[in-house]
């Protein structure tokens, strides 16, 4: 599968799961979407491939892509050694029975052949196979991780009735492949062992047995082979040992078998296969979806508001800043979490600014998105206490510049639990060093 319908698929998965369990918790990955200069459409997926990253939807996927193939392989193996078993079932009494014969190699093809066809039109809304059942309903009962479980309804939800032409092209495949080991298994029997030929009837007459044999072998005659003669068709209702009729009766049967089972499968496996390919290529994101709408203002390029002119060297008005990984990082800056305003900060070092509100935090972060710094020293008030919330916004941080550490400014009520945390921790004068 193309990379780009893996990630189309992961895509949907993740709309999936935020339409039933509510939106996943993307701010810093909408941060790092937004500053990417791409479509609308290439925003939204790689959003979706980084939160599938996070929550391992993405390795789930791939252990899935890797099943499906490790199952593939068996079920072609299977395929070969089903196809060499239903022509030795077919050969196994001599004389050969020929209808007998012929309704076990075609048979089970033909009736399988008639419930995938008819499943075109009784189950068009679901992939068009009575597979697509099963595999839902396989897939719900393994899988206990909700996120993990919706991959295979996104994937019919992405690809709709396009299903039909996948499942048409596996299915055909293997059929392929049976009825190619079986010809395989028949043209060795016939070069290696005499069978004699005999057709036995209780209702029917000779005549109708030369027309049904004549109707069936029309077709495979305009490929050369050939239909046995009307007095051989008729002394054929007991077993005769001449070489000349078991032979034309051999190229008859492997010819109708031919023709309406192998070529037959193979024209279905290539026309699903073509058509499949070809509607892989007209998938595309529905942007115009409410929920994806909604998705694209909060994903639009990353503007920054510039307001201190001494700070930053420019004067007051927004920005639409080049970004830059975090190896490019320049400067070394000081900022306070959660410190009183009255506080004054040294001023020997770069200071931008007090996060006390989700205003300035989220200004901060986006600033450092776009312009990562060389160092940052983290101004930490230790009467604060370490929440999950707190510890996870320092994380944040530290993501945006290459070198990070903290420095406690007082010894506070929560100063032990934050010692028990072991972070990197330095005071200002660490900013200068190697500059």
């Amino acid at each position: 599968m193309r990379q780009k319908l893996k990630s189309l698929w992961l895509t949907e998965t993740i709309h999936l799961i935020e339409t039933e369990s509510g939106r996943f918790a993307d701010q810093d990955i909408n941060r790092q979407v937004r500053v990417e200069q791409i479509s609308l459409t290439d925003r939204i997926v790689m959003r979706a491939t980084m939160l599938s990253k996070q929550n391992g939807l993405y390795s789930a996927q791939k252990i899935l892509l890797r099943s499906v193939k490790f199952s593939f392989v068996l079920l072609l193996l299977l395929s070969v050694f089903l196809g060499s078993s239903l022509a030795l079932g077919a050969l196994s009494q001599n004389p050969i029975n020929l209808y007998w014969a012929l309704f076990s190699l075609l048979g089970v093809h033909l009736i399988t052949l008639s419930i995938w066809l008819s499943s075109f039109f009784f189950f068009a809304n679901f992939g068009g196979s009575l597979l697509i059942h099963v595999w839902l309903w396989l897939a719900k009962k393994l899988s206990q991780k909700k996120t993990v479980q919706q991959l295979i309804p996104a994937f019919v939800e992405l690809f709709g009735s396009r299903v039909r032409w996948l499942i048409g092209f596996v299915l055909n495949l293997f059929w392929t492949v049976i009825l190619s080991s079986a010809l395989l298994v028949l043209v060795v029997l016939f070069s290696t062992r005499h069978y004699s030929f005999e057709w036995q009837t209780t209702l029917l007459s000779s005549d109708t047995i030369i027309n049904l044999t004549r109707y069936l072998g029309y077709l495979p005659s305009l490929l050369g082979f050939d239909i046995p003669k009307d007095d051989v068709i008729k002394l054929s209702e007991h077993a005769l040992n001449a070489g000349e009729v078991r032979s034309s009766w051999a190229i008859w049967l492997l010819g109708v078998f031919i023709i309406y089972g192998l070529v037959v499968r193979f024209l279905c496996m290539v026309f699903c296969g073509v058509n499949w390919l070809i509607s892989c290529r007209q998938i595309k994101l529905n942007i115009s979806h409410p929920d994806y709408q909604i998705l694209a203002n909060q994903l639009q390029p990353l503007l920054i508001n510039i307001e201190d002119a001494d700070k930053f060297g420019n004067n007051d008005h927004q920005w639409h800043l080049p970004t830059h990984s975090i190896e490019d990082g320049t400067g070394a800056f000081l900022v306070a979490i959660d410190v009183q305003e009255s506080w004054h900060h040294p001023e020997s070092v770069s200071f931008l600014g007090f996060l006390n509100t989700r205003e300035q935090r989220s200004k901060i972060l986006d600033y450092l998105q776009l312009t990562p710094a060389k160092k940052l020293l983290i101004a930490i008030d230790t009467d604060r206490s370490p929440d999950r919330g707190l510890l996870n916004f320092i994380n944040q941080l530290i993501n945006k510049s290459q070198q990070s550490r903290i420095w406690f400014i007082n010894q506070g009520k929560q100063y032990h639990n934050w010692q028990l945390l072991s972070l990197q921790l330095a005071k200002p004068d660490w900013l200068s060093e190697d500059l």
